[in-house]
């Protein structure tokens, strides 16, 4: 595992240099919208649980390489196409959380993998159409937003309405399936989404050992389908804003419907500082579903940051975030603050602390994050 983790920092420092190397190269390509393209992404965080001596610390990292290879590339006549992939490597210290809720306070923690395909298969453009096909991860699409991606805690992502209830294409793991795009105007987008009804996660378990390819397994007759619809407004006439209704299907096993809605929108923006703001909700029907024992019916999230807060070319953003997920017999409630500095372009840090109040239990953990990107 931390083998993995060295050799893809390896490959990121390598890709900087090479980058800081063509900058004064002429490419031998003169046309970037047909160009291979690569990214890496490392996250390292270290938590600490301020209420007890036991679990009190852990360390977590989460690589990401992705690459795609537009088709023009391969053959001059194929145009607009493109193949993709992402891959994922996490290693964290220590395998039991230091604390146990139900949101997740961290976004990026989950048990040790060396590799998980995340993106991995074929898309094709029609001017305004686009469409998918592969393995896939529905973060790739879906709940990552720009207003939400500053926060750590996971539900900055996906709701738990969705995560808590289906066993389906969330982070890390992924399913086959397809996606597809359809951009009305500027402003107006249409997505949807068909998986497999479950996700199946390669990680090693009780009775199985760790395999890359298990994630590649569908069995609709058997697993069912997940279906997902979004449509989505942007406009930047007023500050960007961003607004998106969503709704998602499952059928057999852990089966229902589930719908969410965002609200983010600037409300001041000029040379120096930002303020944006963002509203979150989730909700899944319990009648007529057949959801888990255990599973989440509403959620709804609040928040903003501040951009400019302490330097004057708005490299560092403040934020909040209030959670709050109503579970089985049980609520649960969670405060982020936190502040992200972007040090240069390529480089930033997090700090974040949580205050999360589990039925009448209050656990607070605090984080520290390291960004590297290239």
């Amino acid at each position: 595992m931390k083998k993995c983790l060295i050799t893809g920092l390896t490959i990121i420092i390598c890709v900087i240099v090479s980058q800081a190397q063509s900058d004064v190269e002429v490419s031998y390509i003169t046309d970037t919208s047909v160009r291979p393209s690569f990214e890496a992404n490392y996250i390292t965080e270290f938590q600490t649980n301020f209420n007890t001596k036991h679990n009190k610390y852990n360390w977590v990292n989460l690589l990401s390489l992705s690459a795609e290879l537009p088709t023009e590339t391969i053959y001059n006549r194929w145009k607009n196409g493109s193949f993709q992939i992402e891959l994922l490597s996490i290693y964290k210290l220590f395998q039991t959380p230091i604390v146990n809720d139900l949101m997740g306070y961290s976004s990026i923690e989950d048990e040790n993998s060396p590799l998980i395909a995340f993106v991995l298969g074929y898309e094709h453009q029609w001017k305004k159409f686009s469409l998918f096909g592969g393995l896939r991860n529905l973060n790739r699409d879906y709940f990552s937003t720009p207003y939400e991606s500053i926060f750590t805690n996971a539900t900055a992502g996906m709701p738990p309405t969705l995560s808590t209830n289906f066993p389906i294409a969330n982070f890390p793991i992924s399913a086959l399936g397809l996606h597809a795009e359809y951009q009305f105007t500027e402003n107006w987008t249409f997505k949807s989404s068909l998986y497999n009804g479950v996700a199946y996660d390669p990680k090693k378990t009780k009775d199985e050992n760790y395999n890359f390819f298990r994630s590649f397994r569908a069995n609709p007759s058997r697993d069912g389908i997940f279906s997902m619809s979004e449509l989505s407004y942007w406009q930047h006439k007023y500050g960007l804003g961003f607004y998106a209704l969503g709704m998602s299907l499952k059928t057999k096993g852990n089966s229902g419907t589930s719908f969410y809605a965002v609200i983010e929108q600037c409300v001041v923006k000029n040379e120096k500082t930002e303020i944006e703001l963002l509203l979150y909700a989730g909700y899944s029907p319990q009648k007529k579903q057949r959801l888990p024992e255990f599973h989440c019916t509403t959620f709804f999230a609040v928040g903003g940051y501040f951009a400019g807060f302490l330097s004057k070319e708005k490299r560092d953003k403040f934020g909040i975030y209030l959670s709050q997920g109503e579970f089985t017999g049980i609520t649960e409630r969670a405060l982020e603050i936190t502040w992200q500095y972007q040090i240069v372009k390529q480089v930033a840090i997090q700090p974040a602390f949580h205050i999360i109040r589990t039925g009448n239990e209050t656990k607070n953990v605090g984080l520290f994050r390291f960004f590297v990107s290239v």
